[in-house]
């Protein structure tokens, strides 16, 4: 609604006299004229005060639209893929003959899908997108399962002008959650992620390929000795196990609770040798390690063997072995030895640990 308003006035001896008052609102559905005529006199200062509203209801124009932010999406693409360098980890938890294989390499020791693809390691996609000036909590998250879509791999999104983090994590566990930026698994599978900054700008189109990195490491307990009649199950117990993964740091923190990995014998195992028992963990925060207590124990539940490794430190990407008798009656102090056992390079290196 405007207002505009018109006068005539004469000034003498200090006094205001007003000889004609026009008063004009008009608005877009209707306009409305109110006339006053008048010969009203007051002093300078009751005219003063009287100019200034006038003049602020002049400058005072409701039909200026406020702007509206731009509300447009465009859209982003995103292609997921593994590094080049990354092969899955085979499953070790009991190999009857020769040494313990290192990640597969050959085309027919997977089937289907072929080795070294996505879908050949990986089940599940996390997308989730954070505004860059607000990570408090997620702009969008979405889960991708690959049963439910056939281009699994690859991402497409809308998104407004701005600046965004991108997180993209991989991995096979059958449930997880999202809480407080932070991701619970039931179990730690072979997981891998990346994080991106992107920037969208008017009238941009965003396809990207982006390569994931493995982001856990690989624990195996090897057996010199072999599975016997006698022994019922062996037990690893870990302190300090990262069980929680900060979707945008790629940080794991550690449980305040003991986790167990138990394995029963059947009697198909019994005479086997290079029994292997593994399992697979995200990286502790820096400086901070996990401690491990590792037992077998007979029929009537009695113990046979037990070790304690105050410090257990996993590396992103490769597999740390200990080696030594897991099922024998313990009946001298034995060498336990720790094989860090690097997946990309050769080489290992070898440390006795005491008993």
């Amino acid at each position: 609604m405007l207002l505009f308003i018109h006068y005539l006035f004469l000034i003498s001896n200090n006094k205001v006299f007003f000889v004609d008052w026009k008063s004009e609102y008009i608005n877009p559905n209707q306009i409305t004229v109110l006339t006053i005529k008048t010969s009203t006199m007051m002093s300078k200062k009751e005219f003063s005060i009287l100019a200034c509203l006038i003049l602020f209801c002049n400058c005072s124009n409701p039909l200026i639209e406020e702007e509206k932010p731009d509300s447009k999406t465009y859209p982003v693409q995103f292609s997921i893929q593994l590094s080049k360098e990354v092969l899955p980890y085979v499953a070790t938890k009991g190999y009857p003959t020769g040494i313990i294989p290192e990640p597969q390499t050959k085309a027919d020791e997977i089937t289907e899908p072929a080795p070294g693809t996505l879908e050949s390691i990986c089940t599940t996609i996390e997308y989730v997108v954070y505004k860059a000036d607000n990570t408090t909590a997620p702009f969008r998250k979405q889960h991708y399962s690959s049963t439910d879509s056939q281009d699994f791999g690859i991402i497409y999104d809308q998104l407004p002008m701005g600046s965004y983090k991108i997180c993209l994590l991989a991995h096979s566990s059958a449930t997880d959650s999202l809480n407080n930026n932070s991701f619970t698994f039931q179990e730690t599978t072979d997981t891998f992620y990346k994080q991106i900054t992107l920037e969208i700008g008017s009238g941009e189109e965003i396809i990207q390929d982006i390569n994931l990195e493995r982001i856990v490491g690989k624990l195996e307990f090897f057996a010199t000795d072999s599975v016997h009649s006698g022994v019922k199950q062996f037990e690893i117990k870990l302190s300090g196990y990262p069980d929680k993964l900060n979707i945008l740091t790629g940080i794991a923190t550690a449980s305040s609770d003991t986790t167990a990995f138990t394995h029963l014998f059947s009697p198909e195992d019994i005479g086997k040798m290079n029994q292997s028992h593994s399992l697979l963990t995200f990286i502790p925060e820096t400086g901070k390690t996990m401690s491990a207590k590792i037992k077998s124990t007979n029929h009537a539940g009695q113990l046979l063997r037990d070790y304690h490794i105050a410090s257990v430190t996993p590396e992103i990407n490769k597999m740390v072995r200990y080696s030594g008798k897991l099922y024998e009656s313990r009946l001298s102090n034995d060498t336990f030895t720790l094989y860090p056992v690097s997946i990309n390079w050769g080489g290992t290196i070898e440390t006795p640990l005491g008993d």
